[in-house]
């Protein structure tokens, strides 16, 4: 695979120096049709969308530029055969702005020194006893469930904002991890901030999930309830991507059964630097069944729906944990944005508000977002629900982008 630069130093680099010695550019427009600002919104190219000149070789990277300052660039085996098949990266957009971008390949002598700090994180691994835990980018159960055995219970993916889990069984629940600052934390707390940790303002696990659909877990609807993603050949996890620009996590069950029949389910996480959200694909292959979504009910909370725009939120105050005296209640915002495609309806049982996904689908895909009452950020449902209605305007309302051949 090409080099591309994945850490660094400084934005600041010397364009005008590496301009000079690039072997090929191509040229990239990128408009927001949007009236209100758009920041790390990103910018994703498949490679065929690229001119064969600009495909790097193993001695070559890939550098952006935007106003002649490198910004950080990842390029993405989404399938593990060994070759690259995205490039993305981040900008800000004014209202209305458009902006022209410069991807240069470059003879890694020359772009060595050009290193990109990451704002993601990925992380997943094996309980080892009392020892550290033993991390892995991939990690494969015969039976379909390693949620003891597996550390904090499945793989995660956290940006500066918040951090996602899904557990790694039939459920594949999505729980979320809140910050008091804004941080990168899983690494030192693996999900589970200790008391010295706590006592130094390190956030932790917000929500109790149990056997509820957390936040945006992915469901089967039968058509008068959810149903689990039972796998009955094996699941694997596969840490795709890490950073700098974002983490893609795959959860693959080879075959799950439902009242549809057979089908291969592939979950994917997405999460941007920068972003709060997460993006959800599933892509499913075989007898497609009905998926859902949606995030579990609380006894104090208020609720917002809205289906023209596709996204349902919750504000709500509950204990994370059963230890109420170690952990006392908190305040959270739960929600789900469903692409018009891709929305049917809103529904509801016992635990959960539900989002039916449209019928026959073989790829879907939404956005997870959770919050807290944050110090500077949501101090309420309003604030918390107005943020759901922009970010349903961003998802369906994607940049314009216009590339040079």
């Amino acid at each position: 695979m090409a080099l591309v630069c994945v850490k660094c130093k400084s934005v600041e680099s010397d364009f005008n120096r590496l301009s000079l010695v690039a072997e090929h550019r191509q040229r990239l427009k990128v408009f927001n049709e949007l009236d209100f600002d758009r920041k790390s919104v990103a910018v994703v190219l498949k490679k065929s969308d690229l001119s064969a000149d600009l495909i790097p070789s193993v001695d070559e990277c890939l550098l952006v530029a935007s106003n002649q300052i490198f910004i950080p660039v990842q390029i993405d085996d989404l399938n593990g055969d060994g070759n690259w098949d995205e490039l993305t990266f981040q900008l800000n957009l004014k209202p209305k702005e458009s902006k022209r971008i410069e991807i240069l390949k470059i003879g890694k002598q020359h772009c060595k020194d050009i290193v990109f700090s990451s704002g993601v994180y990925a992380q997943m691994g094996m309980k080892n006893g009392k020892k550290s835990f033993i991390k892995k980018d991939s990690i494969y159960s015969e039976t379909g469930d390693l949620y003891k055995p597996i550390m904090h219970h499945g793989p995660a993916t956290e940006s500066n904002l918040m951090a996602y889990r899904m557990y790694f069984d039939d459920r594949c629940s999505i729980d979320i991890y809140g910050k008091i600052h804004q941080r990168l934390e899983l690494e030192k707390t693996n999900w589970y901030s200790n008391d010295s940790l706590v006592a130094m303002q390190y956030g932790g696990d917000i929500l109790f999930v149990k056997n509820t659909l957390g936040v945006g877990s992915p469901r089967i609807w039968n058509g008068e309830e959810t149903q689990l993603l039972k796998a009955t050949k094996g699941r694997y996890s596969v840490v795709r991507a890490k950073g700098p620009v974002r983490t893609i996590i795959d959860m693959v069950a080879p075959n799950i059964e439902s009242y549809a029949g057979n089908s291969k389910v592939v979950l994917r996480m997405i999460q941007y630097a920068g972003k709060r959200e997460m993006t959800l694909q599933i892509s499913a292959y075989g007898d497609l069944p009905q998926f859902c979504t949606g995030f579990r009910k609380m006894d104090v909370s208020e609720v917002s729906k809205n289906d023209t725009k596709g996204y349902m939120g919750l504000w709500g105050t509950e204990f994370p944990r059963l230890n109420h005296e170690k952990y006392p209640e908190v305040t959270v915002g739960l929600g789900v944005i469903v692409p018009k495609q891709y929305f049917k309806a809103f529904d509801q049982d016992q635990d959960n508000h539900i989002v039916k996904l449209k019928k026959d689908n073989a790829f879907l895909e939404y956005v997870v977002i959770a919050a807290l009452e944050e110090k500077g950020g949501f101090k309420s449902g309003e604030s918390f629900f107005s943020h759901l209605n922009r970010l349903s305007l961003e998802l369906n309302n994607p940049l314009k982008l216009l590339l040079e051949k």
